[in-house]
């Protein structure tokens, strides 16, 4: 007979916490797992507005969520990719699109074929083949189609803009509709059994919380992971060496584009994320290379429209934990790790640990080997996003600071080294299954870097030349026709999934 679990406390709310019960509350649905939720009301996000990527589609399909509604009470716009500006050269900047580049030939990848007609002497650039990046540049956006036969139209994805005070108020208030339990109390102390388990929680109201399994989304403390049960914090600052943001909201003073913002600044980066009711702005920096007074002077002279509220200093060392499911705990958001937000991965992360641990979910006997493999696949998730976003600082042309001179001679895991050597030999990339940035975000990022190949793939010059570029011509063609049929973004908006005003007012309360 199956031990199985019988209830679930999560302790701390916010994006995480919220997602946490939302998807867990779907894939339980009929089995009497209780879910509880344990938030302090004393902790507020920081609520500067957040960046997606493509898989927050997936979460709010999974968990049976009306996207319109949902878009709506977040505030939210659409995005479908990241404009890098001044990070190969002050000047220039480069686009990272979500969704497909063009189409393969053949068999053979795209970015061959494209290359290949470039040594043949055409002129078409990679991110003219990009449905998104054409949909970006002219600021155009429609939902995908359900099963469209159209190319183009199945090959661009997008994410979305949230406001994240307002992402947690919303999955709470469905939560609690669904049969979540919220208690709104602080976690005073865990308690520990002499097998390394947790018992239970004695929390400020003078009661105790016990569970089967706990998740902790307690932010950077890791209250149960770290704090109690001590699993250890694995530092990758020696990789990424900004270890602190600065964050500022500003009033619109256009409409919001459909991308994000990533600005490369003296001592790091700065972020712009437009939402419909206001932006959301930040540096993230590097301290041995800009103290706090100068990073703040550097983020407010970089914004546009009046500033709301003060900016917020937020200290924090890149890593994970050792160990993100341990025991009868599981570390979500914050609590488990942090990679600065250059690709927007903060939310996935929290999502992709959730159908990790769903396919992997434990009875009451607490299996080993299930934790193990659990955490050697998030593990793998971890170090696939570190070194993604440590290709964006290696290989950047800056040298104009110390801190891009540091850059242009930081260590590099040996996984991202031989990704790079590989690449720049004939453009080839090592897919793995359940990675989660496609061989297109990567020729992207290293295409808007002026890193190309020595050669492409021999085969292709079998290829007919003018027969290959009278291909990707109408191809080009054929994505531009589409896409400036599209609505603007911001009518697309006004049209179909416009915040109601009164909630624009109560986001900046």
């Amino acid at each position: 007979m199956q031990n199985t679990l019988k209830s679930l406390c999560i302790v701390g709310g916010g994006t995480a916490g919220w997602m946490a019960a939302t998807l867990l509350a779907t894939a339980t649905r009929g089995s009497n797992i209780q879910i509880t939720v344990i938030e302090s009301a004393d902790i507020t996000s920081i609520g500067v507005g957040e960046s997606t990527v493509p898989s927050i589609m997936d979460f709010i399909q999974t968990c049976q969520i009306n996207l319109k509604e949902f878009i709506q009470a977040t505030s939210a716009s659409f995005k479908l990719g990241i404009r890098f500006d001044d990070w190969s050269t002050m000047g220039e900047s480069y686009f990272h699109p979500f969704g497909k580049v063009g189409k393969d030939i053949n068999g053979f990848d795209f970015y061959q074929a494209w290359l290949k007609s470039l040594a043949d002497g055409q002129t078409t650039s990679w991110l003219d083949h990009s449905p998104s990046a054409m949909m970006a540049e002219h600021e155009r956006f429609m939902l995908r189609p359900h099963q469209s036969q159209d190319w183009v139209l199945a090959s661009y994805a997008h994410a979305l803009h949230l406001d994240a005070v307002q992402v947690a108020r919303y999955l709470r208030e469905l939560c609690q509709k669904r049969g979540v339990t919220r208690i709104e109390a602080t976690v005073k102390n865990v308690i520990v059994n002499k097998q390394g388990f947790i018992d239970s929680l004695e929390l400020d109201n003078d009661s105790a919380q016990s569970s089967d399994f706990f998740i902790d989304c307690t932010g950077f403390s890791g209250l149960l992971i770290e704090k109690a049960l001590q699993v250890g914090y694995e530092d990758w600052s020696d990789y990424l060496p900004c270890n602190r943001a600065v964050v500022v909201q500003t009033e619109n003073v256009t409409s919001p584009v459909p991308y994000t913002v990533a600005t490369a600044r003296e001592a790091g980066w700065t972020w712009k994320i437009p939402l419909q009711h206001r932006t959301g702005n930040g540096y993230v920096f590097a301290s041995r290379f800009s103290s706090d007074e100068q990073a703040i002077n550097t983020l407010l002279n970089s914004v546009s429209g009046k500033v709301i509220g003060e900016p917020k200093i937020i200290p924090f060392v890149t890593g994970k934990r050792k160990k993100i499911w341990h025991n009868n705990c599981l570390a979500l958001g914050l609590a488990g790790g942090f990679l600065e937000p250059l690709e927007s991965t903060a939310i996935h992360l929290v999502y992709k640990t959730l159908v990790h641990f769903i396919k992997h979910f434990p009875d009451r006997d607490f299996d080993t080997d299930t934790a193990q493999t659990f955490n050697q696949l998030i593990d793998a998730d971890y170090a696939e996003i570190r070194d993604f976003i440590i290709l964006h600082y290696c290989t950047a042309g800056r040298d104009d600071s110390e801190f891009w001179r540091w850059c242009q001679k930081m260590p590099v895991p040996e996984s991202l080294g031989e990704k790079i050597r590989l690449f720049k030999q004939r453009g080839q990339l090592v897919h793995t299954q359940g990675q989660f940035f496609s061989s297109d975000s990567w020729c992207s990022i290293l295409e808007g870097m002026h890193i190309r190949p020595q050669k492409y793939h021999p085969l292709l010059d079998a290829f007919d030349s003018q027969s290959l570029a009278s291909t990707l011509s109408n191809n080009v063609q054929t994505i531009r026709a589409t896409v400036l049929k599209m609505p603007n973004h911001h009518d697309y908006i006004q049209t179909h999934c416009k915040a109601p005003a009164q909630d624009q007012t109560q986001a900046d309360k």
